[in-house]
C-alpha cells in the first residue's frame, strides 16, 4: 500500500471531533466518545446543570475522564508512518502541512509542533506562542549548546574530583600500608627482643642449675668419702671390741691406744665440707630481684593493652531494666537515686535490717540498671564518670540461663562487678566480694571487657591505670550488658 492510501485508511475516529485534528493525550467520557483531554476539558470549563457530550449530547451527573491508552498507541503508530512516508518520499518538505498541505514554517512551543500558516490561525494555536522555524531551531541549538557545556563542565569536575579522591584513596592506602608495616615491624623486634631476653635468662638459669648440680655432685662424693671412712672405722673398732679381754688389752697397749674408759672415748674429729648451697641460694636470690623489674614492666605493658586496645562504645541506660526507685536521664546518660537512704550494703549480701529495702534484698532488688547495648563478642570498653560521695558499683552482667522475671530487673544474672560501699572499694561477683587495697576513688572509670577471653577490667581512667581484673570467665556465647547499681546518698553515675 502506498503512502497516500496509507493515511486515507486511517479512520475518522484518529482525529477530535472538536479540534479536528490528530487526538492528542486522548480520554473517552461517559458516553464512550473520545476527545483531546484539552478540547473537552474546555468545553466542561463553565458549570452546567450537568457534562454534556459534544458529540451526541448524552449528559452525565458527575465529570468522568478515563485515558485511552490504545488509541494513544493507534495515533503514534499513524504518526509514525506519516513522518516514514514523508521522509521517504521527499514531500515533508514539498506538502509540509499534512493537513492543509502548506510549508511547515513556525513552531507551537506550548504544543512543540510544527505549523503551517493555517494551522497558525486556528482556533486551537491562536492563543500560543508560535515562532518562525530556523529561530526556534537557533534559540533551542543554543540552549542545547549551554546545557552541553554545562553538563562538560560538570563531567570535567567531576572527573578531576575522581582523580582527585582516586589519590587520596592511594594515599590513604601506602599510609595504612607504612603503618601495618611499622606496626608488624616494631612487634616483630620486640618478639625478638623478648625472645633473646627470655634465651638469656634461661640461659642463665641453666648455669645456675648447672652451679647447682656440680656442687651437689661434690657435696655427695666428699660426704659419701667421709661417710666411708667413718664406716670403716666403726667395723675397726667393733671388731676389736669383739676380742677376748687379754688380747684386748694386749692390742690396744701395743697400738697406743689409752685404756678404753670415758677419758678415751671420742677423740676422733669429725671432717665436714663447707656447703656452697647458702651462696647458691644467694645467686638466685639475687637473680629474681633483677627481674623482679622486667615482670613490673611486662604487667605495666599487659595493663597498658588491655586499656587501649578495646573499641570504645557509647553506652545508653536502658529505663526498662531500671529499679523502680531510680531516676534514669530522659537520653539515658546518667542514673541517680533521689532522697536520703538507708546505710548501703553490697549486692546480694544479708539485708541491713528487717524491713529494710536494701540492695541486700535480694539479686532482683538491688537499685541497678542495665545498658541497651549487649556485647556478644570482641573487645569493648566504656567509661564512666562517678560521684565522689555515695556508693555505687559497675560492671557487667550476663543473664542466667533459664532466668526470668515478671517485673524489670528480677532475673536472675551473673554479675563482674568493682565498687565503692561505705568508703571500702569491692571487686563483686554474685558469689563473693573481694575487698581491695586502699585506693584514691577515681572520678572515671574504665570498663574493659574482652568477650572471647572472657576477662573484665577495671582501670582509673585518667590516671589509665588497672584497678581492677577478674581472671577468665565464660560469658558462655550470651549477651552481655554494662551493669550499673547506686545506692546511698549522693550516688549518681
Amino acid at each position: 500500500m502506498d503512502a497516500p492510501s496509507a493515511r486515507d485508511a486511517l479512520p475518522d475516529e484518529a482525529s477530535c471531533p472538536i479540534c479536528l485534528e490528530y487526538f492528542r493525550d486522548p480520554v473517552s467520557i461517559h458516553c464512550g466518545h473520545h476527545f483531546c483531554r484539552s478540547c473537552i476539558e474546555r468545553c466542561w470549563e463553565w458549570p452546567t446543570a450537568g457534562f454534556p457530550c459534544p458529540r451526541c449530547r448524552d449528559t452525565a451527573a458527575e465529570r468522568s475522564l478515563r485515558p485511552s491508552r490504545e488509541l494513544a498507541r493507534v495515533l503514534e503508530i499513524a504518526r509514525r508512518l506519516s513522518r516514514g512516508e514523508a521522509l521517504g518520499t521527499g514531500e515533508e518538505e514539498k506538502e509540509g502541512c499534512q493537513r492543509h498541505r502548506e510549508p511547515l514554517e513556525v513552531f507551537c512551543k506550548e504544543d512543540g509542533a510544527l505549523l503551517c500558516a493555517i494551522c497558525r490561525e486556528s482556533r486551537v494555536h491562536r492563543a500560543h506562542t508560535v515562532l518562525p522555524v530556523p529561530e526556534v531551531v537557533r534559540e533551542y541549538q543554543g540552549r542545547i549548546q549551554a546545557w552541553l557545556q554545562t553538563l562538560k563542565d560538570d563531567r570535567d569536575k567531576i572527573q578531576e574530583l575522581r582523580e582527585a579522591e582516586m589519590r587520596r584513596s592511594w594515599e590513604c592506602l601506602e599510609k595504612t600500608e607504612v603503618e601495618r608495616q611499622r606496626i608488624l615491624s616494631q612487634f616483630h623486634g620486640l618478639r625478638l627482643s623478648l625472645e633473646e631476653h627470655s634465651r638469656h635468662l634461661l640461659a642463665r638459669l641453666g648455669d645456675l642449675e648447672r652451679d647447682v648440680g656440680k656442687v651437689q655432685e661434690e657435696n655427695v662424693t666428699s660426704l659419701t668419702k667421709e661417710m666411708s671412712r667413718l664406716d670403716a672405722r666403726i667395723q675397726e673398732l667393733e671388731e676389736k671390741c669383739r676380742q677376748p679381754d687379754r688380747t684386748f688389752l694386749q692390742v690396744t697397749r701395743d697400738n697406743g691406744m689409752e685404756p678404753p674408759g670415758p677419758a678415751g672415748l671420742g677423740k676422733e674429729n669429725l671432717q665436714l665440707p663447707p656447703s656452697p648451697l647458702p651462696e647458691l641460694e644467694k645467686k638466685i636470690h639475687h637473680f629474681r630481684e633483677q627481674n623482679s623489674l622486667l615482670e613490673e614492666t611486662l604487667r605495666s605493658f599487659q595493663d597498658i593493652l588491655m586499656f587501649e586496645l578495646p573499641e570504645k562504645m557509647t553506652v545508653t541506660l536502658d529505663p526498662s531494666t531500671a529499679h523502680p526507685q531510680l531516676l534514669v536521664a530522659p537520653d539515658g546518660s546518667s542514673v541517680t537515686l533521689p532522697g536520703t537512704d538507708p546505710a548501703p550494703t553490697l549486692p546480694g549480701t544479708d539485708p541491713a535490717g528487717p524491713g529494710t529495702d536494701s540492695p541486700g534484698d535480694g539479686p532482683g532488688t538491688d537499685p541497678s540498671v542495665l545498658g541497651r547495648e549487649g556485647v556478644t563478642a570482641g573487645r569493648r570498653c566504656w567509661d564512666v564518670q562517678v560521684a565522689p560521695a555515695g556508693s555505687w558499683a559497675l560492671g557487667v552482667s550476663r543473664e542466667t540461663p533459664g532466668s526470668g522475671g515478671e517485673t524489670p530487673g528480677s532475673a536472675e544474672r551473673e554479675l563482674w562487678s568493682m565498687g565503692l560501699c561505705q568508703g571500702q572499694f569491692w571487686a563483686l561477683t554474685s558469689l563473693e566480694r573481694i575487698p581491695l587495697f586502699p585506693i584514691r576513688a577515681p572520678r572515671r572509670v574504665r570498663v574493659a571487657l574482652d568477650y572471647e577471653r572472657g576477662q573484665v577490667a577495671f582501670f582509673d581512667a585518667d590516671k589509665r591505670s588497672l584497678i581492677f581484673a577478674f581472671p577468665a570467665a565464660s560469658f558462655k556465647g550470651q549477651s552481655v550488658h554494662p551493669w550499673f547499681l547506686v545506692w546511698g546518698e549522693g550516688s549518681r553515675i
